[in-house]
């Protein structure tokens, strides 16, 4: 089985060289360009080597390959001499199929570096750069992530988070912590192409960029992420062998990635540019590039580590889910231990939030009442206990606080309680300041 050549029968010639470019592309070999169905002139891939020698590339998705086909790549080499006298011109010809014996006799009579690879060779080639392809595409296979943390960390960071929350005191937090790996891919390119119409050259346009494609929805990654991962130099992990079944697998191959990710380039690319026309009459134009105008430089799949932590108190559930780079990154998805479980309300601080020991509902300063006997116990607006004097309502996290306090409301005199109730307090000073002003004005 081994002996065998790659099974690429679904391809066509043209999505045979597309291939061969990826595959170079892998190798090493630099600036690829596929040249147009119609004029390859000998030469269907021309590229560069590491010394900046110009390789052309000849391929051909058939059984068999004669002579006639190295005679014509050496046509366009000593042609591609011409143009380019100070670089060595070197030839490479791929068949999905072998080479007949007088094809290989000429090869080696002329003397010029032309590489011969037939299908054994092909598949060999792929072996050693760990390709697989399947009905002529490039699968995805990576075991490489983002920097990760150990298992202990996520639950510690749920802790420590915990821990500033006002009332944690009470009740223990139980944090189970689960992680996944999602894949993603990081693509690097280029975009240079001119617009022309009747009146020549209109717009010259070169961009360099970084997409990072969703390895299970196909979909640019949410620009929070892609911020968070590759806008600076980034570490990588190679994911161990226990930790594999973790990895949630490429929905895509990498010629559907690349494909994906060419669409949303052209898209953010194609923009509209005003010109003057030999009519003296202002024109707009839309310009967008081609698929030729687009240059892959990197193509780079890699998995992002994303830990769930589940955690329990008392009640209450909470979550929180986050991404991480390395020990001290983290980009928060979710986290529940910030958000107010009657309002929903998010806080950017663990300090701003109360936790009910009644319950276990995290909540914020809108829907925490304090203890008002012990001065300190938090207690959540549905569980806390009132009790109301003539306006105002103090607050209990306790029967017994509740109970003591009417007790001793109940010992004192109407003077005292008004005083006790600010509220009524208040508004008897002012109504009694208010008669004293009237009495003034009816003596005046």
């Amino acid at each position: 089985m081994e002996d065998k050549p790659l099974m690429l029968d679904g391809l066509d010639g043209y999505q045979f060289e597309e291939l061969i470019a990826k595959i170079m592309k892998k190798k090493g070999y630099q600036n690829i360009r596929v040249t147009q169905k119609s004029h390859d002139v000998g030469k269907d891939i021309i590229m560069e080597g590491n010394n900046n020698d110009i390789f052309l590339v000849e391929c051909k998705h058939q059984h068999f390959v004669g002579r006639p086909i190295i005679q014509k790549l050496q046509g366009a080499m000593n042609h591609e001499e011409m143009k380019h006298p100070d670089k060595e011109i070197k030839g490479i010809v791929v068949t999905s199929g072998s080479f007949s014996q007088e094809a290989i006799a000429y090869n080696k009579q002329i003397g010029q570096e032309i590489e011969l690879i037939d299908g054994k060779k092909l598949k060999n080639l792929c072996n050693e750069l760990k390709i697989v392809i399947l009905n002529g595409k490039i699968q995805i296979i990576t075991n490489n992530s983002f920097e990760n943390i150990n298992e202990k960390q996520p639950k510690e960071l749920a802790l420590k988070g915990y821990s500033k929350i006002y009332g944690n005191q009470e009740h223990k937090a139980k944090v189970k912590s689960e992680l996944v790996y999602n894949p993603a891919c990081y693509i690097r390119y280029n975009v240079s192409f001119d617009t022309y119409t009747s009146v020549g050259l209109i717009d010259s346009y070169n961009h360099s960029g970084q997409i990072i494609i969703d390895g299970v929805t196909g979909k640019e990654l949410d620009e929070h992420i892609q911020g968070f991962y590759f806008t600076s130099r980034f570490d990588t992990d190679e994911i161990q062998e226990n930790s594999t079944h973790k990895t949630i697998p490429y929905e895509f191959t990498e010629n559907d990635i690349e494909e994906h990710a060419v669409n949303k380039i052209t898209e953010q690319h194609t923009h509209e540019v005003s010109y003057t026309g030999n009519n003296n009459v202002s024109y707009s134009k839309n310009c967008t590039p081609k698929r030729r105008d687009i240059d892959i430089k990197e193509f780079i799949p890699i998995y992002l580590p994303l830990w769930t932590n589940e955690i329990a108190i008392l009640k209450m559930n909470y979550k929180q889910q986050f991404y991480v780079k390395g020990e001290h990154n983290r980009l928060f998805l979710i986290d529940e231990l910030k958000k107010c479980k009657i309002c929903e309300r998010q806080e950017m601080e663990y300090e701003k939030m109360s936790i009910c020991p009644e319950c276990g509902r995290i909540i914020c300063k809108n829907h925490v009442k304090i203890d008002y006997l012990d001065k300190k116990t938090p207690i959540c607006s549905i569980h806390a206990k009132s009790v109301k004097i003539f306006l105002q309502n103090k607050y209990f996290a306790t029967k017994e606080n509740s109970k003591k306090y009417q007790e001793w409301l109940e010992s004192r005199n109407f003077f005292q309680k008004l005083y006790e109730d600010k509220v009524a307090f208040s508004l008897s000073i002012l109504g009694v300041f208010g008669l004293i002003w009237l009495i003034i004005s009816w003596i005046k």
